[in-house]
């Protein structure tokens, strides 16, 4: 979800002193992040809460201060999709991957990629739901890691072979003694996304599936056998995918030293 800042200068054309005096034009253009990094075919690109939403780039003058309601036009360089003139994007692709930039005239970003895929119509979990972890005293970050909470966000519309819907974001809440940790807490736990990085969303991949693990540290968990809860939730339009939201437990205790 994190796309390297695409800033693009604009380049000097004329007199410096007209580009550097009139705060209305162009120098710079920042495109680097999308409402939501898949689209359903058929459907426009929606925010994580479900609403349409339009694509959203900055534009900066040479002071480098914001203009305000600039005219931005966003064009898609791959087949597959349609962007109004408000920048509200609509699929007509079954799956696959389409490159936007926003542009103004002498002037265009760098390209995003947005995904168009098939309806998440339900959630599917690989078991365990429940599951333990001997954590090691001192802390150890390549022990006390769980297995993956693997989950699949499936979909009906399975023509030509594809049944999973490519992606997608799920969003995770992990609780310890029913208090809500923050990212920034590592007192206790840390969920990593499928690429070992903190967070609390991660994406689908091809097949509709994601597996983050959790992260616990031993420094300040008791010696007493003790519970992680995560919870993953899926939404579609604002409301959660059949079989979402999946609790996993994962129960915690120190690792036994053999004598």
């Amino acid at each position: 979800m994190i796309a390297p800042l695409a800033v693009v200068l604009a380049a000097v054309v004329g007199s410096c002193t007209e580009i550097g005096t009139n705060p209305m034009i162009v120098t710079a253009l920042e495109f680097d992040s999308l409402p939501y990094p898949a689209v359903v075919a058929g459907d426009t690109l929606r925010d994580s809460l479900g609403r349409a939403a339009p694509l959203h780039a900055i534009a900066f003058n040479a002071a480098g201060s914001v203009i305000q309601n600039p005219s931005i036009a966003y064009l898609a360089l791959d087949s597959g999709l349609t962007i109004d003139p408000t920048g509200i994007v609509t699929a007509q692709l079954r799956n696959g991957t389409v490159r936007i930039i926003a542009s103004v005239p002498g002037l265009q970003s760098t390209a995003q990629t947005i995904v168009v895929s098939r309806r998440p119509d339900s959630v599917i979990v690989t078991p365990p739901l429940v599951d333990t972890l001997a954590f090691t005293i001192p802390d150890s970050a390549a022990q006390n890691v769980t297995p993956t909470l693997a989950l699949r966000v499936a979909t009906r519309d399975t023509a030509g072979g594809i049944g999973g819907t490519q992606g997608w974001l799920v969003s995770y809440r992990v609780l310890y003694h029913g208090r809500l940790l923050a990212l920034t807490d590592t007192t206790v736990a840390t969920l990593w996304n499928g690429n070992n990085q903190p967070a609390l969303v991660d994406t689908t991949a091809a097949d509709g599936s994601v597996a983050p693990k959790l992260r616990v540290r031993s420094t300040l968990l008791p010696t007493t056998p003790d519970s992680i809860t995560v919870v993953a939730t899926v939404r579609y339009r604002g409301a959660p995918v059949p079989g979402s939201p999946v609790t996993y437990v994962i129960q915690i205790h120190p690792k036994v030293k053999a004598h």
